[in-house]
């Protein structure tokens, strides 16, 4: 049997694996206090989540300091990287914010969304602060062992982008290229976004992005559709709150299991939820998807 490290490695690479790799943007900490009833949430309990839960990777997300700008760096932005490389099977994903995830920290979010109107070089000071930021974090995680990278740019909604393609082509990507640059190749890169954004996918396949994590069907993203177009590209995160809840019922689980199937079927698929998981979530609908998935009853 092959590790979960392997598993998604090759999901990321369209080559096909035992079964279908499975894994989650983020975790709520509340949740896995709850779940394991413990009073922390460190290395040691959020390793036993994920085992318990049967997923095959970790997303490890720094902790940003709170302040007026983008920092020029982070001292020990993952503390507990080695850990999660050397002594877990995992796949380990670090979880870096974009432009827009700073954005809307630093300012109000509609005043972000007109920055690129009332103030263009402001808008592209910040594009330029957290390329910087992120390459220099990018070369230092993979330096450390990480597997593979994820931008969060929450840059569309459900009817579209939040701001003009042609915007985000003269400014965004070009520096979302050279994040993905940063890497040398050496590891993958997964853009994620909520929202509707297929208009620009096009864009990221050029960036140099290997995969896209979260494609909600209830803002139009089809998954299927859009796997079929973008064959090159892996896909994480599919399965809706909404999925979760209606597993109860053995017909939808059949109908969520082929859809599932499906996807799989096309090479480079990654199951998962667009939201992560947080405190009220329905766990038992989701582990009875992945039996299902697995080939496994209820």
């Amino acid at each position: 049997m092959i590790s979960s490290r392997e598993r998604v490695g090759a999901a990321i690479s369209r080559r096909r694996t035992d079964r279908i790799p499975r894994g989650e943007l983020c975790i709520d900490d509340d949740l896995v206090r709850q779940v394991l009833k413990s009073a922390r949430a460190g290395f040691e309990e959020r390793a036993a989540f994920i085992a318990q839960l049967g997923l095959d990777l970790v997303t490890l997300a720094p902790a940003y300091p709170a302040g007026a700008g983008v920092p020029e760096k982070l001292a020990d932005p993952l503390p507990d990287l080695e850990k999660w490389v050397l002594q877990t099977p995992y796949f380990v994903f670090a979880l870096l914010d974009g432009a827009f995830g700073w954005g809307t920290r630093l300012m109000d979010y509609l005043e972000f969304l007109m920055l690129h109107r009332s103030s263009p070089l402001e808008f592209k000071d910040l594009i330029d602060g957290v390329e910087k930021l992120n390459r220099e974090l990018i070369i230092s995680l993979v330096g450390r062992g990480v597997d593979g990278i994820i931008i969060a740019d929450d840059i569309a909604y459900r009817r579209g982008l939040m701001i003009s393609p042609l915007v985000l082509r003269e400014l965004l990507f070009p520096a979302l290229a050279r994040q993905v640059s940063a890497a040398s190749g050496e590891v993958p890169l997964f853009f994620h976004s909520d929202g509707n954004y297929s208009e620009i996918i096009p864009d990221l396949v050029h960036c140099g992005f290997r995969g896209l994590q979260c494609l909600e069907r209830q803002a139009g993203m089809d998954p299927l559709t859009l796997k079929r177009r973008y064959p090159e590209m892996c896909f994480w995160g599919t399965l809706e709150v909404e999925d979760l809840e209606r597993a109860e019922d053995e017909a939808r689980l059949e109908k969520i299991a082929a859809e599932i199937h499906s996807l799989s079927a096309e090479k480079g698929f990654i199951l998962g939820t667009t939201c992560g998981l947080f405190n009220g979530i329905d766990l038992e609908g989701l582990s009875a998807i992945h039996r299902k998935v697995d080939g496994g009853g209820r």
